[in-house]
């Protein structure tokens, strides 16, 4: 009688010990939280609009002073030799200078020479700039900071003034610096929808109160660049800029942010130059979205749809 009360006391003492240790096992698994699955608002774009474009072409600079067109702006142009002559629509990159480059070639012809140098236009200048396609780059000159207003002027006229030239939902915009500033100033008052804009790239430039359009530019495609030690634009500016759309829209891969740490830089004032054009920039120490591809590549995967 004692044995088999024995036995059964250790028979049910063995399977509460058994649950309890599962229950324990079971507790002290880690709890796999899903990963959110964002929407991405903006897909990558079909291309089929840039087959009959060339791939490579001889660049021909033209330049107009202020004042001798309809232009606000004076204005340099690198373009393929066949623009306007081929009957195709080409994408268009509109680039804004930063405050080294102001002038008035209204005055002053010569000014115009000053932004004839950087960015894109340095990358041709250098036989380093190889996008997908042949694009054609813009540069007008302002004599102070850019003013959303006379922008959207510029790209107007030059709608009208190379009708049949422009593909209309290719136009891309950058800046650097002043011209940063200047771009975003020009979409947070334009929005996406009155902008005319495929796609913007900027570097080492905003201003305190950039990005505050968030739902008027959520399908904005853009990529900002800034040096983590910039002491003319203070980094915060870039960084508080992306904030506030991922605070809204997270995870939206047609909305990037690098920063470059610059440890390995020698250079002053931004301590950034314009090599993120002729990918010089790709092999730098860099965080956030990994900047590993042709930066007027990146925009080509974007068009409006108009």
């Amino acid at each position: 009688m004692k044995l088999n009360l024995l036995l059964t006391f250790i028979f049910f003492y063995s399977i509460s010990s058994c649950d309890k240790n599962k229950i324990g096992d079971e507790t002290n698994i880690p709890i796999q939280e899903p990963t959110p699955e964002f929407e991405q608002l903006v897909p990558i774009a079909n291309s089929s609009d840039l087959d009959e474009l060339p791939k490579q072409s001889t660049y021909l600079k033209e330049e107009y002073l202020k004042g001798k067109n309809d232009s606000p702006y004076g204005y340099v142009v690198r373009k393929p030799e066949t623009f306007g002559k081929d009957s195709l629509e080409y994408p268009i990159l509109v680039y804004l200078h930063g405050s080294g480059s102001r002038g008035n070639s209204a005055v002053r012809p010569e000014d115009l020479n000053k932004v004839d140098k950087d960015g894109p236009i340095r990358s041709i200048k250098m036989n380093l700039w190889n996008p997908l396609v042949s694009v054609p780059v813009f540069a007008p000159q302002s004599e102070s900071e850019w003013n959303p207003s006379k922008v959207k002027a510029f790209i107007n006229y030059l709608l009208e003034s190379y009708s049949g030239a422009i593909n209309p939902n290719r136009i891309y915009i950058s800046g650097f610096s002043m011209g940063a500033a200047g771009t975003w100033t020009y979409l947070d008052k334009y929005g996406y929808g009155d902008s005319l804009v495929a796609a913007a790239v900027t570097m080492a430039g905003a201003k305190e109160d950039a990005g505050n359009n968030i739902e008027q530019l959520k399908l904005l495609p853009f990529w900002v660049f800034h040096g983590q030690k910039d002491k003319t634009v203070p980094v915060s500016r870039s960084t508080n800029l992306v904030s506030k759309f991922r605070s809204k829209y997270p995870s939206q891969e047609h909305q990037r942010l690098t920063i470059f740490p610059q440890n390995d830089f020698d250079g002053q004032f931004h301590r950034i130059d314009h090599g993120i054009y002729d990918n010089t920039y790709w092999n730098k120490n860099q965080t956030g979205d990994v900047f590993d591809i042709n930066i007027m590549n990146w925009m080509l995967q974007y068009k409006r749809n108009d």
